[in-house]
């Protein structure tokens, strides 16, 4: 199966949603299914942002 969406990275538009956005996305999901997409999507967004804290921190 070869994936082509009009040049499209799936990961890219991932990158352009902010926690809240997701979130929103989240109590706005009319499935389960759905709501765990973005709860997902969402906890990724938050471990990135730990990465890019914790390497700040001096230790």
């Amino acid at each position: 199966m070869q994936l082509k969406r009009d040049n499209v990275n799936l990961y890219d538009q991932f990158l352009k949603y902010s926690y809240t956005e997701l979130k929103e996305l989240f109590d706005k999901a009319q499935t389960k299914e759905e709501q765990d997409f973005y709860m997902n999507m969402a906890n990724l967004v938050l471990q990135r942002e730990q990465r890019r804290v914790i390497k700040e921190i001096p230790v």
